[in-house]
């Protein structure tokens, strides 16, 4: 063992162990011809077999060693590959508990997608019902409009003693039909507040649908980040061979050889392994977060839905309360208008007996008038005779030129038809008290005004337009309220012009009011005004004396009679005691 023999020639070596004979032969034959006897030879003890063997199992403790480094090696390769598949194991493990939780949120945000079409759907069934209900009750302001301005006519016609009950009665259903108007203004603010509501649930849903998108954006990224992730954990180390049978010396030589190959292949592997451990551990981490994140979303997201759900409750019970309202006003309005029927029924045949009663009394007093006129002719002729004998007298005596004929051409001529209709001291619009007569000849009118007792006679032909404009139930009582006096240069009697009809808000703070103007000149106007809330009317007579610089500068800028109007509007206000109408 302790002889230092010296280094062997290649191919100068014994047979490997498990050689056939022949080779063996043949390595004796060579070592029988080529290697002689040293001389220093005899000196040792031990023949030429002894040093082969010697020699063989030197080489076979050095291969024992190398294959027990190659053991230890393939060994701690095992280890690590082993470690890695447990890591590869938990991530796999990890990946699909992710996929779960995933596929879970994905769920739910489907069930809130769902439930956000429902709000929307129904947050579009409200604002269709409100505008439903808006459009009523604009219906029913008209109609309350109408009904209180015949209302107002039928109390402006009835006077006396005997209509008084009447008139309370009247009175009462007066009261009745503002209270009405009051319930639909504080249905109208109802709506209101309503529509502010939805308006807000509106945006509360338009955040939330928001955030539905941004949580399937994130659910997104974490799917595509999930996916990377299961990517990078498919990794498949190569499985060792556990096969223990004995080889042969070839065999082992070729194992040894791969084995060199997959280690020079495999040398960075470990370093690549660690490398990919802590990129799938920091992945794990970051998908742990963005889970607990998630987690929490959800939770807000289901706090949300309920609070929407508590939400919906209580306006299905505002909308059942306002619907039982509603339904209310309409059982009050259906009585209403019964009532307004049952009056309007009672005050017809009231008219229709007054109206044959007048009727009879016009009779009466035509005759008169007949009679009277008779009588007024046959004076007229008497004093035309004495007349022309007066000036055949004055002729005779002074010799002057006849002047009868001039001036009764002077005068207007006298007035031809049927008187059918007349009013006695009626106080215009514009200030003057003027007796008022409407004949009638065929199909055209005439209307005759005269300016007190010795005044001026105006004659007015009425155009048929003119007359289908007005109140066909009393079109000459609505004819005599539109006759004023126009001081113009040249005074005349004329009949107001209406410019327009419209509801304005007169101040800041003040109710809506349903405004008429008539014009008579370029500087005299009649405005009146139904208030919408109290259904009080408001006059108010604009003469000239009542005109500032300011007024007539706007109103003579403006070219049609919707600017006047409009002019005239914004200088009207409420009067300071709240009963009439003032220029501000």
């Amino acid at each position: 063992a302790g002889v230092q023999l010296p280094p062997l020639r290649p191919n100068s070596g014994p047979p490997m162990a498990g050689a056939n004979d022949e080779v063996s032969g043949s390595w004796d034959k060579v070592l029988g011809s080529s290697v002689q006897d040293s001389k220093s030879f005899g000196l040792f003890d031990f023949s030429r077999d002894q040093a082969l063997r010697g020699v063989q199992s030197e080489q076979f403790s050095q291969a024992l060693q190398d294959s027990a480094k190659l053991a230890r090696k393939v060994r701690a390769l095992q280890d690590q590959l082993t470690i890695t598949s447990a890591k590869k194991e938990a991530f796999r493990a990890q990946a699909q508990r992710l996929e779960k939780e995933f596929r879970k949120g994905r769920e739910q945000a489907d069930a809130l997608q769902k439930e956000l079409l429902e709000s929307k759907r129904e947050a579009g069934e409200c604002s269709r019902e409100a505008q439903e209900a808006v459009s009523m009750m604009t219906e029913m302001r008209k109609a309350h409009i109408a009904e209180v301005k015949l209302l107002q006519r039928g109390l402006a016609q009835r006077s006396g003693d005997g209509g008084r009950n009447r008139v309370n009665e009247m009175a009462d259903l007066v009261d009745k039909v503002g209270r009405a108007v009051v319930q639909r203004d504080e249905a109208i603010r109802d709506k209101t507040q309503m529509q502010a509501q939805l308006n807000k649930a509106m945006r509360d849903l338009r955040a939330s649908a928001d955030e539905c998108n941004r949580l399937r954006k994130k659910s997104k990224s974490l799917g595509d980040a999930l996916s990377e992730a299961k990517r990078k954990g498919q990794y498949k180390p190569p499985r060792v061979s556990q096969d223990t049978g004995e080889d042969s010396d070839c065999e082992f030589e070729y194992e040894l050889q791969q084995f060199e190959k997959r280690f020079e292949i495999l040398e960075e592997g470990p370093a690549g392994l660690d490398v990919l451990a802590s990129n799938l551990s920091k992945d794990k981490q970051d998908l742990e977060k963005r889970c607990r994140s998630q987690q929490e979303t959800i939770r807000s997201l289901n706090n949300t839905i309920e609070n929407w759900k508590a939400l919906g409750a209580e306006k299905d019970q505002q909308i059942t309360e306002l619907s039982a309202k509603v339904e209310k006003v309409f059982k009050e309005r259906a009585l209403l208008e019964e009532q307004i029927a049952q009056k309007q029924r009672e005050i017809a045949d009231q008219v229709e007996e007054e109206r044959k009663a007048l009727q009879q009394r016009i009779e009466e007093l035509e005759l008169e008038c007949d009679n009277a006129r008779a009588a007024a002719d046959g004076m007229e002729k008497a004093s035309t005779r004495l007349t022309r004998e007066l000036v055949k007298v004055h002729e005779q005596y002074t010799g002057a030129p006849p002047a009868a004929e001039a001036s009764a051409a002077a005068l207007p001529g006298p007035v031809k038809g049927e008187r059918v209709a007349a009013e006695q001291g009626f106080e215009a619009k514009t200030g003057e008290i003027l007796d008022l007569e409407v004949y009638k000849d065929g199909d055209a009118v005439e209307l005759v005004v005269r300016e007190g007792a010795q005044g001026q006679e105006h004659r007015i032909k009425l155009d048929p337009d003119l007359i289908g404009e007005l109140d066909q139930a009393d079109p000459w009582a609505d004819l005599f309220s539109r006759v004023g006096m126009d001081p113009g240069p040249q005074r005349r009697a004329v009949i107001s012009t209406k410019l327009s009809e419209k509801e304005v808000q007169l101040g800041s703070g003040d109710a809506p009011v349903l405004l008429t103007v008539y014009r008579y000149s370029a500087r005299r106007f009649f405005v009146t005004g139904v208030d919408l809330l109290t259904q009080k009317v408001l006059n108010l007579s604009v003469t000239e004396g009542m005109m500032t610089p300011e007024i007539e500068a706007r109103l003579k800028a403006c070219g049609s009679d919707g600017e006047v109007f409009e002019a005239l509007a914004s200088f009207v206000r409420l009067g300071s005691d709240g009963a009439g109408l003032a220029l501000a």
